[in-house]
């Protein structure tokens, strides 16, 4: 049985709690066995409410000392330290996204998690949507050229000008805003339904909120709460806008040679397919697909968690790996560049 480390419990939106509940489901293959935080008090606290049999412990190194697989759940400036230290001493690591702050470091683990013996992935979520499933299934069979993408996504939480300052605003600590917390799901997701990786990137962006309250005064918010990305490959061009202001769950629109994919995770999620003759027009069909009976979040992160266990048992999956996570990273960085090549 797989011995289990959560790494950061979370001060805000605990991503934490998703993984927990996946290891749980997964009770005949693992077990949280360990939980690192800074905050001892906390990690203490976080596994009483989980009703966990684990062990707060002082040091990333004492987790690593109880462990064979982690879950780095920890603000983005983190992940790079951990995830490194975890693959030299053999841990298998699953890493919710970005990978790291910047391309450079996104290499270093790329080339780490190649050159080692353990397993390691990146926590792209949207992926394991059974509506994304079932668009990716219509595009493989069906297409063999894509058009256009063009893509929305946000949240609206941090809308209310009174929220405080927190450290998805601090680029030391995030990187980039909207750009990165949306984008790199827009990014991975059209890659991981069109195989297509875009080697052009322009970017405008935006910080609409600028200050926020912060230790009895204020702060500066330090990225980006919108942005508009423009990609292209060959003759595929996309668009993508994303926000944390205000802004929709995630909706993907594909066209291509077979026609017209709109992917929307609106509520449980609903896939329309308007056909096209390859060689012809449209043909009037018309196909509606909902998804299965996921409930948002919570399936989701269960299928993650699920397969990462089965990508450490060598079992076939679809995980996106580090060599994905470095492409993701370099378009976001770019875009986050404000760079038109």
């Amino acid at each position: 049985m797989l011995r289990i480390g959560i790494v950061g419990v979370g001060a805000t939106v605990s991503i934490a709690h998703y993984h927990a509940q996946g290891y749980i489901d997964e009770e005949k293959r693992c077990r949280i066995c360990g939980v690192y935080d800074i905050n001892r008090e906390a990690a203490e606290a976080w596994i009483i409410s989980h009703g966990l049999d684990a062990k707060a412990v002082d040091s990333f190194d004492d987790l690593l000392d109880l462990v064979d697989a982690i879950s780095i759940c920890t603000p983005n400036a983190f992940h790079f330290q951990y995830a490194e230290k975890a693959l030299a001493r053999g841990v298998s690591v699953l890493v919710e996204k970005p990978l790291a702050m910047d391309v450079s470091e996104c290499r270093v683990l790329a080339d780490l998690a190649r050159s080692g013996n353990a397993y390691s992935m990146v926590g792209m979520v949207y992926r394991y949507c059974s509506i994304v499933q079932k668009a990716r299934k219509i595009i493989d069979e069906r297409f063999s050229s894509i058009y256009t993408i063009d893509g929305h996504f946000g949240g609206k939480r941090l809308a209310n000008p009174g929220n405080p300052l927190e450290w998805r605003m601090i680029r030391r600590r995030s990187g980039s805003g909207a750009i990165g917390d949306f984008g790199s799901h827009l990014v991975d997701v059209s890659y991981f339904l069109t195989g297509i990786r875009f080697d052009e990137v322009s970017c405008f962006s935006s910080t609409s909120i600028r200050e926020r309250s912060f230790d009895g005064g204020t702060g500066a918010v330090e990225n980006d709460d919108s942005a508009v990305m423009i990609c292209r490959k060959g003759d595929t061009v996309a668009s993508y806008a994303v926000s944390r202001i205000g802004m929709d769950d995630l909706r993907l629109l594909i066209t291509g040679d077979a026609g017209m994919i709109e992917v929307s995770l609106r509520g449980k999620g609903e896939l329309t397919y308007w056909e096209k003759d390859r060689d012809g027009g449209y043909t009037g069909r018309i196909e509606v697909l909902q998804a299965d009976e996921d409930i948002p979040f919570d399936d989701w992160f269960r299928k993650e968690i699920s397969s990462f266990i089965d990508g450490i048992e060598g079992k076939a999956n679809q995980n996106a790996s580090f060599d994905e996570a470095v492409y993701v990273e370099d378009i976001l960085q770019r875009a986050d560049g404000g760079e038109c090549v």
